[in-house]
């Protein structure tokens, strides 16, 4: 009788294998990996105040080989599209003004870019200087905020951009660049400096400093940890070892 059952490459010993010796190897590679020494403006927006907690304090958050490729992604994506951008005659800021310290060091953030000078053509004006930001997505996340907008699919992001904008004194509607990482298409489109945003999000960095300083444990996202969000974070296992 024909087997006509189609073998799964991905089962297969040899891809078992190789991938375990993957994982492995880039276990060790981040096995002395540090904690930050201040909170980054890209957790403050985060939906988990204990998640940011975590993110913040934590340095033994063990990512797969497969998430650290994803995050290696979104640099390649974000240093390809900066250089189509300057192939297409827009003019960025040095890199040491891209950073800000606030609260003693406890707060800090380096964005990806400053626009300092932008093409003029029909249909297109961009006042400068202004904050440049880049995402990689796939094509379902790119889809979304190319429909609905990026404060509302990701709110984290808005509240990061508006802390740059706030700190590095650039409050001009800021560029957003998204790469779809599924087909490489490319979504620009401006966000206006949002005051109430940024204050909120800095509030919220101050709420965790202290909280952190006075080994408080913020609350969870779902105290019942049943949001899909609480299912796939990475600190799920540690944050169900503390009420």
């Amino acid at each position: 009788m024909l087997n006509l059952a189609r073998a799964n490459l991905s089962n297969d010993p040899l891809n078992v294998a190789i991938n375990a010796c993957v994982e492995q190897a880039s276990a060790r590679k981040h096995t002395y990996d540090q904690a930050r020494g201040h909170l980054g403006a890209s957790l403050i927006g985060d939906d988990c105040p204990r998640k940011i907690q975590f993110e913040w304090k934590v340095a033994t958050t063990t990512f797969p080989a497969r998430v650290r490729s994803i995050v290696a992604r979104g640099h390649f994506f974000e240093a390809e599209s900066r250089q189509l951008l300057v192939d297409a005659g827009f003019a960025f800021a040095p890199p040491e003004v891209l950073s800000f310290v606030a609260a003693d060091g406890l707060i800090a953030g380096h964005a990806d870019g400053i626009i300092i000078n932008a093409p003029a053509f029909p249909g297109f004006y961009l006042a400068t200087p202004a904050l440049w930001e880049h995402k990689g997505l796939n094509a379902k996340n790119y889809r979304a905020t190319e429909r609905d907008g990026l404060a509302k699919v990701f709110p984290r992001y808005a509240a990061q951009v508006a802390l740059y904008q706030n700190f590095l004194n650039v409050t001009n509607p800021a560029l957003i660049t998204i790469t779809n990482a599924d087909t490489c298409e490319r979504l620009h489109f401006t966000v206006p400096f949002d005051a109430r945003r940024a204050q909120e999000a800095s509030d919220r960095a101050v709420q965790v400093i202290e909280a952190t300083r006075a080994d408080e444990l913020l609350p969870r996202l779902d105290p019942a940890l049943e949001d899909f969000r609480c299912k796939m974070c990475s600190h799920r296992e540690r944050c169900l070892r503390y009420k």
